[in-house]
Parts: C-alpha cells; sequence; structure tokens
C-alpha cells in the first residue's frame, strides 16, 4: 500500500466549503482509478492547516493517478480556498505494517 499525505492550508472561511468540495468532487475522480482505497481529509481545529490523506492498493495504480491530469484537476479545483503560501505538498509513503481493522 502506499499513503499519499499533501499538506496545505486553506482559507478559514472555506471550513465546511472544503469538505463538501471533497466529498462531492475529490473522492468521486479518485475512486475512478484503479487501486484506490480511501480519502480523508484532515483539518486542525479552528487552523487553516488541511491533510488531504489517500491510500493506494500499490505502487503502480498510484504513480498511474499521480501521473494522470485528474490529480491536476482536483488540485485546482481547490485553488481558490489555498491561503497564500498554502498549496499543496505531497510526501508518499510506504505502509509497512498497519492494524488488521
Amino acid at each position: 500500500m502506499i499513503v499519499r499525505m499533501s499538506y496545505w492550508k486553506c482559507k478559514k472561511k472555506y471550513w465546511s466549503e472544503d469538505k463538501d468540495l471533497f466529498e462531492k468532487g475529490a473522492v468521486p475522480i479518485m475512486e475512478n482509478h484503479g487501486g484506490f482505497i480511501r480519502a480523508m481529509l484532515l483539518a486542525e481545529q479552528n487552523s487553516v492547516n488541511r491533510i488531504a490523506f489517500t491510500v493506494w492498493k500499490d505502487d503502480s495504480s498510484y504513480c498511474a493517478f499521480a501521473e494522470h491530469s485528474d490529480l491536476k484537476r482536483i488540485t485546482k479545483m481547490f485553488a481558490h480556498m489555498y491561503a497564500e503560501g498554502g498549496e499543496p505538498k505531497p510526501y508518499e509513503y510506504v505502509v509497512k505494517a498497519h492494524s488488521s481493522k
């Protein structure tokens, strides 16, 4: 499994809108890609900090998504929400162990 965590800063006025756009816009796009397992949008309470957390079956399925125009499409759909200097900074991690639940 591969986990992609993208750190970004969201303007405070979009506290609720980012959730809706993630669930109704970004997630359906990712669900159309083979190997997609899960996505979560994380936020610190009353903060501009966000983490988009996605899980992929393997390196090849993640790489196919990362190279596809849909990733740029998702990034662009959130562009109006990015705080100054808050564009996404992605990091990819190999899952070495996980719980069974």
